[in-house]
């Protein structure tokens, strides 16, 4: 079975780059995998060179969905296999803003500390974000669009989610959501650690923790739960989506 790491595309600019094929499932006790080739997750474009272009090129990605919000953006994906670029912002509060101390959070400016500022936008994540991962969702359902990219700035956290919320939804189990959820951190260490020695704290905006995603589940059991939450909130036809990306 292929670890989590093992997904990430080489690509020298674009750091936090993999699919979810090849993910372990268990649908009605049966043991089914995620399809390869059709489900890439990623963060913006703006440190993408000309090779990474080449490679995302040759896997045929058909559709793009941006999850950043109109201020985040400086590039976008531009890619010659393109057939749809979809913007869905979620404006998850100036999370740019926080790290480089130039704007404050939309849900708590005071400042208490960056761990506890994250656990408080993944309680509030999935509230915020389910009216444009319902349309991310009916995306997915239209095997047109496939293969299809999808992304944020950093690539961990809106597009963390949805990536928790499809494996979920597919079968995989909290320990291969949690795995994938967790390869952010290395993912993109090459660009976060340049900073840590002069800004320390700011270490929990650049990374994930278990302690994150579970606080987004935590919302959502609260509410009905993640099952609930996807057929309901999201729309998602949980049936069609392993149809198309089970095998």
């Amino acid at each position: 079975m292929m670890k989590a790491e093992q997904r990430r595309l080489p690509l020298e600019g674009l750091l936090n780059t993999r699919e979810l094929g090849g993910y372990p499932v268990v649908v009605n006790g049966i043991q089914r995998r995620v399809k390869q080739g059709l489900l890439y997750r990623s963060g913006s474009p703006e440190n993408m060179i000309d090779a990474d272009r080449v490679i995302l090129e040759g896997l045929n990605i058909k559709t793009v969905v941006d999850f950043r919000s109109e201020d985040e953006k400086s590039e976008v994906f531009n890619l010659a296999s393109l057939v749809k670029k979809i913007d869905l912002p979620i404006n998850a509060g100036n999370l740019m803003g926080a790290i480089l101390g130039t704007g404050e959070w939309l849900y708590n400016p005071r400042p208490q500390g960056a761990e506890e500022e994250m656990i408080r936008l993944y309680a509030a994540l999935p509230v915020e974000a389910a009216p444009r991962y319902r349309v991310f969702f009916s995306l997915l359902a239209d095997p047109d669009n496939t293969p299809i990219l999808f992304h944020c700035s950093a690539g961990k956290d809106r597009t963390g989610l949805a990536s928790a919320l499809i494996l979920h939804a597919l079968g995989a189990g909290r320990e291969t959501i949690m795995e994938d959820y967790l390869c952010s951190t290395e993912n993109l260490r090459p660009y976060w650690e340049r900073f840590v020695t002069s800004q320390p704290r700011m270490v929990p905006y650049y990374t994930v923790t278990e302690k994150y995603l579970l606080e987004a589940f935590e919302t959502i059991e609260k509410n009905g739960g993640i099952d609930r939450h996807l057929a309901e909130d999201l729309g998602a036809d949980i049936n069609l989506l392993r149809d198309l990306y089970l095998e």
